[in-house]
């Protein structure tokens, strides 16, 4: 018994297409998988920057991002680039409290939004020098 491979044109135009089908094939199958990952974010995200008012960006702001409506929250510190980021927060509103040594601490209010990244700047300033009393008469 011999099999004979066919040099017919309908042979060749099948492997020459082959190659196509495979790539059209795990394209389909990236495009359907990428979809799945984007459903696996359980929230968003805030993103923010911190700096002093003379100084430029503060590293190791203490950053505490609170959930209005839970009261869960959580602390982060900013890096050297005085960035920082809160990642996987459920959608609501939240309060952003950020302070640092002899500086005045800031709140800001920030809604979330699942599949978003709300961004936040917070320029923190030393305090106010203390009021001398009037001299006395």
């Amino acid at each position: 018994m011999s099999f004979l491979i066919s040099s017919s044109p309908i042979g060749t135009s099948w492997c020459k297409a082959l190659p196509f089908k495979l790539l059209a094939l795990f394209l389909f199958l990236a495009c359907a998988l990428a979809s799945l990952s984007f459903a696996q974010t359980p929230g968003g995200s805030i993103i923010g920057t911190v700096t002093e008012k003379h100084a430029g960006p503060l590293a190791g702001a203490r950053v505490s991002v609170s959930n209005v409506q839970t009261g869960s929250s959580i602390s982060i510190s900013t890096d050297v680039n005085g960035q920082f980021t809160a990642e996987n927060l459920p959608a609501g509103a939240y309060k952003v409290s950020v302070s640092a040594n002899a500086l005045v601490t800031q709140e800001v209010k920030v809604a979330v939004k699942v599949g978003h990244k709300s961004r936040i700047s917070v320029s923190l300033k030393p305090p106010l020098p203390p009021v001398a009393p009037p001299p006395p008469k």
